[in-house]
C-alpha cells in the first residue's frame, strides 16, 4: 500500500488497515486505518473491498484550499501556508500565514506600523472581536507572528504552525467569510447591507 499523508501528524506514513465495513446498498466500504507514525485513526472510503488503494473520501481531511471568499492576495498566501502545513514545512507555514495576515491588514485598511498594531486597530474599529485580538498576545502565537529580528533565533515547530493556521482561519472567517455569508443571506430576503 502506498504511503499516505496523515491528516493528524502531517507525515507520510504507512497505515495499519482496519476491517472494511460495507456501506448499505453499495459496493463501497469504509475503513478505519491507523497511522503508524502517530497512532491516530483516519476513516477512508473506498470503491470496494478489493480497491482500497483508491480513496474516495477521508475523515479528517487535509485542509488544502482556503475559503473562496478571501481576497486574492490573502487566499494565495494562506493557500501556500496550508500546503506548507500539510507538507510538514513548519517555518514556511508560519511565514506564509504572516504574509496572509499582512495582505488582510492591507485589504482591511488596518492602521499601524507593526502587524500587532494593525490587529489592535481592527479591534478598536470593531473589525474583529476583542477575543481575536487577545489571542495574538498568547506567548507562543505572539512569538510566531513576530518578525524574527531578535538576537535569539527560534524555529517554528508543528504546534506553532498549527496554532498560527488556526488563528488565521478564525480571523479570516470572521472578517471575510461570515460577513459575505450574512450579506448573501440578507440579499435572499431582500435586505440591503448597511456597509
Amino acid at each position: 500500500m502506498p504511503l499516505r499523508r496523515c491528516p493528524h501528524c502531517k507525515g507520510l506514513s504507512n497505515f495499519s488497515p482496519g476491517i472494511p465495513i460495507h456501506i448499505r446498498d453499495s459496493t463501497e466500504v469504509v475503513q478505519l486505518d491507523i497511522c503508524q507514525n502517530c497512532g491516530k485513526p483516519t476513516y477512508y472510503r473506498h470503491p470496494s473491498e478489493k480497491r482500497t488503494d483508491v480513496i474516495l473520501d477521508a475523515y479528517p481531511k487535509l485542509e488544502r484550499e482556503p475559503d473562496e471568499e478571501l481576497p486574492e492576495g490573502v487566499r494565495m498566501a494562506f493557500g501556500e501556508a496550508l500546503k506548507s502545513l500539510n507538507g510538514g514545512i513548519w517555518n514556511g507555514c508560519v511565514a506564509m500565514c504572516r504574509r496572509a495576515l499582512e495582505e488582510a491588514m492591507q485589504d482591511l485598511g488596518a492602521k499601524g506600523d507593526s502587524l500587532f498594531d494593525q490587529i489592535d486597530s481592527l479591534e478598536v474599529s470593531h473589525g474583529i472581536t476583542p477575543t481575536l485580538k487577545e489571542w495574538t498576545r498568547e506567548p507562543r502565537l505572539e512569538e510566531s507572528l513576530a518578525a524574527h529580528d531578535s538576537k535569539e533565533k527560534r524555529w517554528a515547530d508543528k504546534t506553532d504552525a498549527e496554532e498560527v493556521v488556526e488563528f488565521c482561519r478564525w480571523l479570516f472567517r470572521y472578517v471575510y467569510v461570515f460577513h459575505k455569508q450574512l450579506e448573501d443571506t440578507r440579499g435572499r430576503f431582500g435586505r440591503q447591507s448597511s456597509g
